[in-house]
């Protein structure tokens, strides 16, 4: 027993070892990189690995879209040194940013820092950071209309560099990005970092050998696949159904739809991501380690949010992710917007899990990183690239509304935005209006938090804006009666009238500014939790007072357009798309419903289904869907409600 006592301990203090490493290249990262995004935006992820690519240590602060596909990547690179005989020597590094292969998207760059002790091979290191700019057709590398992965920039799959940060590999990128200086020196900060990263390991090795530290890898990694386990045996055994839609970025393509079927099978749980959208050339695809990220992160969240995310946690969860579709792209699909692709799996696997653990639930967060470039070059004609992501609204839960402005649960500690001081020092740009966005917070009983209202101004005669944002259309979900957050929009005021920058809201490419430009920010707000009607009037007069809500706002808490009561659904005998639904020209009458709005149908329990209101009024039946979702609808009388959104045609008539 004492013996056990001293393992357990043993494994205990090398567990917040590993960990500490980890913080500790963070602090580094943050305190020595040139570039904003990353000591402002800590856009970046630390993580260590073992010999054969487990998953041992991050940070709580890391973010999961970077540190679960980490596995893969080096996974990937011991397979195919494998295939090829060789072998990773002392001095070597690689570099990797390829989305099919467990990167995220080109910007998202991972060095790879073998560690070595008593020459054998013993832990990775890996630091996975966004560059400002990766190469392809726009500054900053992300562009909304993007058609192949060639338009993106440079692709690096496990390409060997050395330790001393030379060869011909850094000569090549660095001729081929932008801001090239700030590039090579934040890179030479991530091999500063992994140097004393494998030093401090070389400590811990030096004191508890090798034998020893492996072996509590060992037994942190089954502890925490026993802990999770536990976490899926208390669901109830089943399969459940989820889906999340995408804005696409043409009207032929809207919208795009991520499903999963969940199946809860004892103390496991196997996702399938089967009738997902084909991958689509635009960027709107996620490489393979996209869906199984997504429902770790979203089980994680709700079900055992204390605990450690290493490789065990991922043991009792199988994922089938079908090839060619956005979560499973193959070349040479663009993959820019692999974070779009996740919030919409993320809203999925949430929606499957209502089903199980309702009261746990939130009201959708934002739904996109909101990626916005304005690049170009000063008056001295020095280059230059802004780049933010502004956050959103977080989901209203039981007992507490919703954040605003902030990041979400399932993302890392990206900052919401960079401070006026750094931007108005570093760029040729102005923040003229930095405020909360009244009225974007999801109604409910718990509110929606709200988005962002953020105005920038140029400064300068050469600069170009680029966008790859979602949720314009498709607005963040409310749950269990909660009602949506306002969608992301972002334009631009030229001489005090408003331009769209794009044919399709939330895509732009290069868009032309001039001098005195604002670049208007307006990010979501999250979606609420339960009925409007039953908030608390106080704390919607607390809302008024201190301008979350407007009077006008204030309707949909107590004069609510109406909800319908409707008779069983039926499965229509004609073809309907699964976003499609055919209303009686009564219902549509009573609702107020035109032509491409959507609908929702509510639940009192649970996420909502959406569908999009098809020209053609149904006969002899309130509401037609395809029998994909009429099977698995109660066939009890179910409450039917517009939205303000629809297809983008819709809302192009409608414009806010």
């Amino acid at each position: 027993m004492a013996d056990a006592s001293a393992d357990l301990i043993t494994q205990g203090v090398l567990r917040e070892g590993l960990s500490s490493i980890v913080r500790e290249m963070r602090g580094l990262m943050i305190r020595s990189s040139y570039s904003s995004i990353i000591y402002e935006g800590f856009d970046f992820s630390c993580a260590m690995l073992d010999a054969s690519g487990r998953l041992v240590a991050q940070s709580s602060e890391d973010h999961p879209f970077h540190v679960i596909p980490v596995a893969w990547t080096v996974q990937h690179l011991l397979r195919r040194l494998e295939r090829e005989g060789t072998s990773i020597g002392p001095d070597d590094i690689f570099l990797h940013n390829d989305p099919y292969t467990g990167g995220t998207h080109l910007n998202d760059v991972a060095v790879i820092w073998p560690v070595f002790r008593e020459g054998r091979l013993t832990m990775f290191v890996v630091v996975r950071s966004h560059w400002a700019d990766i190469g392809g057709m726009t500054p900053g590398s992300l562009s909304g209309n993007a058609a192949e992965i060639l338009q993106e920039g440079l692709r690096l799959d496990c390409v060997r560099a050395d330790k001393a940060g030379g060869g011909p590999i850094l000569n090549v990128i660095r001729d081929n990005v932008r801001v090239s200086e700030e590039a090579m020196a934040d890179f030479r900060v991530v091999l500063g970092t992994c140097r004393v990263a494998e030093s401090r390991l070389d400590g811990l090795y030096g004191k508890y050998g090798l034998a020893t530290v492996n072996a509590a890898i060992d037994g942190m990694l089954d502890a925490s696949e026993t802990r999770m386990k536990a976490r899926i045996a208390d669901l109830a055994d089943g399969t459940y159904h989820g889906v999340g839609y995408l804005d696409g970025n043409d009207p032929a393509l809207f919208p795009l739809s991520v499903h999963v079927a969940m199946t809860v099978d004892g103390d496991t749980i196997h996702a399938d991501f089967k009738g997902t959208s084909p991958q689509v050339a635009a960027p709107l695809n996620a490489g393979p380690a996209i869906a199984a990220t997504s429902i770790l992160t979203i089980l994680k969240s709700f079900l055992d949010p204390a605990g450690l995310i290493n490789d065990g946690t991922m043991r009792p969860i199988t994922v089938d992710a079908p090839e060619g579709t956005i979560v499973h792209a193959s070349w040479p699909a663009p993959c820019g917007g692999l974070n779009e692709v996740r919030f919409a799996s993320d809203a999925a696997v949430m929606s499957a899990l209502s089903f199980l653990v309702p009261e746990k639930m939130t009201g959708d967060v934002r739904g996109t990183s909101n990626h916005t470039y304005i690049g170009g070059r000063d008056d001295s004609g020095r280059p230059f690239i802004f780049y933010e992501y502004p956050s959103g609204g977080t989901g209203g839960f039981d007992g507490h509304d919703g954040n605003p402005a902030v990041r979400a649960f399932n993302e890392g500690e990206n900052v919401s935005i960079q401070s006026a001081e750094v931007v108005e020092t570093v760029f040729p740009l102005k923040l003229r209006r930095n405020e909360l966005r009244p009225d974007s917070g999801g109604a409910g009983r718990w509110r929606g938090g709200m988005g962002l209202l953020r105005e920038v101004e140029v400064m300068t005669d050469e600069a170009r804006l680029s966008l790859l944002s979602d949720r314009n259309f498709v607005w963040p979900a409310g749950v269990n009666g909660g009602r949506s957050g306002a969608g992301n929009h972002t334009n631009v005021c030229r001489d005090g009238a408003p331009v769209e920058p794009s044919s399709f809201r939330g895509k732009i490419s290069g868009f032309p500014l001039k001098r005195g430009d604002l670049v208007v920010m307006r990010s979501s707000g999250g979606g609420g939790f339960g009925d409007p009607a039953e908030r608390d009037a106080e704390a919607l007069s607390a809302d008024k007072d201190d301008g979350i809500v407007t009077e006008a706002g204030a309707a949909a808490y107590r004069d609510q357009a109406p909800d319908e009561t409707v008779a069983p659904i039926h499965a229509g005998c004609e073809t309907l798309a699964p976003y499609e639904a055919r209303l009686s020209a009564a219902l549509a009458e009573r609702l107020g419903t035109a032509p491409g709005q959507m609908i929702e149908i509510v639940p009192n329990k649970g996420a909502v289904l959406r569908f999009w209101v098809r020209p053609e009024p149904a006969s002899g039946h309130d509401l037609v869907i395809a029998k994909t979702w009429a099977d698995r609808i109660s066939r009890s009388l179910c409450k039917v409600r517009t939205t303000p959104t629809g297809t983008p045609e819709f809302v192009k008539e409608r414009q806010d």
